[in-house]
């Protein structure tokens, strides 16, 4: 299934991003926060839209540095099964998630800092998520009276996660180290099948823990680096190593180069990469325009389940985009437009029940930022 792309937001859902976002920003009182920033990202396609409003704080309590972030998502999805499922039935779909997440830092010792970081969720992490809590609920809710149909549960996703870590200036001005290490509990709305036996249900609770090394350094006064190194466990899952490396050049006195490269890889089969690349023009000290480009491909998600399966194919994405951001000494402000396009491998027949799930899509992306420094 091919879709066109998505239409421009309207000039009024664009107003009333803006002025959601001033209005965030005007309300904060100045003794408040020594700094708010907020934003919203509106998200557009044939499939689905997605909202997120995000409000960021940062203060300073005696010797600790904080940053508040409190996020609020809505998804508004299609959701169409496939012409062969008998069970399913269209529908509109709208759900809302919300998260906030606190960190402190704080300078123990001269060039080193302690950072501890908590986070909740409440609500589905992504429209992915939303979709198959649909089906499931479709397809197996009715069926009293089969064996194992007790295991089935309406959940509630959440999540919950903490994080410490570690940063090291080693060289002033010049290299930082950081380790830092997370546990994440998410509460999962779970797959299910079915067979001869009857109704078997996957795991209601993930956890996940996370060691990250990162270092960055000025090689020269153009040139900064940033590599990153990622070791993650998750239930019932082999673990997954990923790799970032960043490079950022200055050309000249008004054009930076940013670029990105990475991937991942977990055993037995996913392995993933990506590259990005983003070219800056600062018209001004405060005023800059930059465009950027991205390509992502995997081989798609580990499949584990026994009659079908909920794995998403090997997929395609590439993305281009264009941003002005606006930067002085109290005030700052980002719009930016992004296009992406999705594209899938054709699904086997253990994942033709969510087909149109995985499916060849274009979506466009608008994000309004407003911040300002007391």
């Amino acid at each position: 299934m091919k879709h066109a792309l998505a239409p421009l937001p309207s000039p009024a859902r664009l107003l009333s991003a803006i002025g959601c976002v001033a209005a965030i920003v005007f309300a904060t009182p100045s003794r408040a926060f020594d700094s708010v920033e907020t934003s919203l990202e509106s998200l557009d396609s044939d499939l689905f839209a997605i909202e997120l409003l995000t409000l960021r704080a940062e203060h300073a309590l005696g010797d600790w540095e904080l940053q508040g972030t409190f996020s609020l998502s809505e998804y508004d999805i299609d959701f169409q099964p496939v012409s062969f499922d008998l069970l399913g039935q269209a529908a509109q779909l709208r759900e809302q998630a919300r998260s906030a997440n606190l960190i402190a830092s704080k300078a123990v010792v001269d060039k080193l800092t302690l950072d501890f970081g908590i986070a909740y969720r409440d609500g589905f992490s992504n429209y992915r998520s939303v979709w198959l809590d649909t089906y499931f609920d479709q397809h197996f809710e009715p069926l009293e009276g089969v064996p194992g149909h007790e295991l089935f549960q309406d959940v509630q996703p959440s999540a919950a996660s903490a994080t410490a870590g570690l940063k090291w200036e080693y060289l002033p001005a010049n290299a930082v180290a950081s380790v830092s290490v997370s546990r994440i509990q998410d509460n999962v709305s779970p797959g299910y099948e079915i067979d001869f036996d009857g109704i078997r249900r996957g795991e209601l609770v993930l956890a996940t823990t996370s060691l990250s090394l990162v270092t960055e350094n000025v090689l020269t006064p153009r040139l900064r680096s940033r590599i990153a190194l990622t070791a993650t466990e998750t239930s019932a899952r082999s673990p997954r190593y990923a790799a970032e490396i960043a490079l950022n050049a200055a050309l000249g006195d008004r054009w930076i180069w940013r670029n990105k490269l990475g991937g991942s890889t977990e055993n037995p089969q996913f392995d993933a990469h990506f590259i990005e690349s983003t070219i800056e023009f600062h018209a001004s000290d405060s005023f800059a325009i930059y465009l950027q480009g991205r390509s992502y491909q995997d081989s798609g998600e580990i499949e584990n389940a026994l009659l079908f399966t909920t794995a998403a194919p090997e997929l395609d994405n590439d993305s281009v985009g264009i941003g002005f951001r606006y930067l002085a000494e109290k005030w700052s402000a980002k719009v930016s437009l992004l296009h992406s396009r999705s594209q899938f491998l054709d699904t086997n027949v253990n994942v033709d029940f969510f087909r149109n799930l995985y499916v060849d899509a274009d979506w466009l992306t608008l994000q309004v930022a407003l911040g300002k420094r007391f």
